[in-house]
């Protein structure tokens, strides 16, 4: 019993400092209910199951644990020496615990993935095997890790399928696809480049915070390319839901709320470029994780009353 309770606070410990379940939650919400909400402009107020989409946002969420714990797997050599200081370099938590929460994960995520259906099932299914490619870095790790943008993009990927999870729920995927083909691809496009622009936010470094055995953006394109691929994917991501905003159902208080916020990022990425210091980068990460989050939730309330 002590043994059970000292590893579960050793589990707490961990997500607080690689897995923190507020952000994290908030994010995979954000993400699901989006998607959840999408086929409204489709197929106006299709029925809403309050109890499924709490699963669905479960999975979901679950999907992006298991992803944070094979990422500890894959890159253990390298982190341990670039961060000595995390509980895995130290010793505090082992792989060998964190297998044994990643086989929880995966089954409960399997159980909640059959009761949602037969194509929710096969879209988890199609999830698993994309998740097992990125683990294995597709087969061509020297040949990702080479090619920056390739490899960004291609675990970004994941993005899109996962949202098929959200849709699937309340929407025929070939009725979508056959009969709404530039609304999902928008739809599916604009989301990934939203993560796109977080992925690239967290890892804008000053240069006392880049580390030898550490991948940044920064360190690959240098801080005044980093933050130009970063201005770029965020108007684009930007631009994709705005469209919905002033196309399908028009409400000015969308497209104010999001230009608001990309502009403070904006202003925050400038301030970055001039002056080069942790508190600024951390200031970069901090304003692309609240576009992103803010381009996700804001186009879930507006997919939402839609309908």
């Amino acid at each position: 019993m002590d043994t059970n309770i000292y590893l579960l606070k050793k589990y707490y410990l961990y997500t607080k400092e690689r897995f923190p379940l507020p952000a994290t939650f908030s994010y995979a919400a954000a993400l699901y209910y989006m998607s959840y909400f999408f086929p409204n402009i489709i197929e106006g107020h299709t029925p809403v199951d309050l109890l499924e989409s709490i699963m669905g946002c479960l999975v979901l969420f679950m999907v992006l644990f298991q992803i944070r714990i094979l990422d500890e797997h894959k890159d253990y050599a390298k982190d341990a020496s670039a961060f000595p200081d995390r509980m895995l370099s130290r010793g505090t938590i082992t792989l060998p615990d964190l297998r044994k929460l990643l086989i929880v994960l995966v089954m409960l995520q399997c159980a909640m993935a059959l009761y949602l259906g037969a194509w929710p099932f096969v879209i988890w299914l199609a999830i698993q095997a994309y998740v097992y490619l990125m683990f294995k870095e597709f087969f061509a790790p020297e040949y990702l890790n080479k090619r920056t943008w390739f490899y960004l993009l291609s675990h970004q990927l994941l993005v899109p399928l996962a949202l098929l999870l959200g849709i699937s729920q309340r929407l025929s995927l070939a009725e979508a696809v056959s009969e709404h083909p530039g609304f999902l691809f928008i739809f599916l496009s604009g989301s990934m480049m939203a993560t796109v622009n977080f992925e690239i936010a967290r890892k804008t470094w000053s240069p006392d915070r880049e580390r030898e055995h550490a991948d940044s953006y920064t360190k690959v394109w240098g801080i005044g390319g980093a933050v130009f691929a970063n201005q770029v994917v965020a108007a684009l991501a930007g631009c994709a839901f705005t469209y919905f905003y002033i196309s399908i159902f028009r409400s000015l208080i969308y497209s104010v709320i999001i230009g608001t916020v990309y502009l403070a990022f904006l202003a925050v990425e400038f301030i970055f470029t001039v002056r080069r210091d942790n508190k600024t980068s951390k200031m970069v990460e901090t304003a692309g994780a609240i576009y992103s989050l803010a381009l996700l939730s804001v186009s879930a309330v507006y997919f939402f009353n839609a309908g």
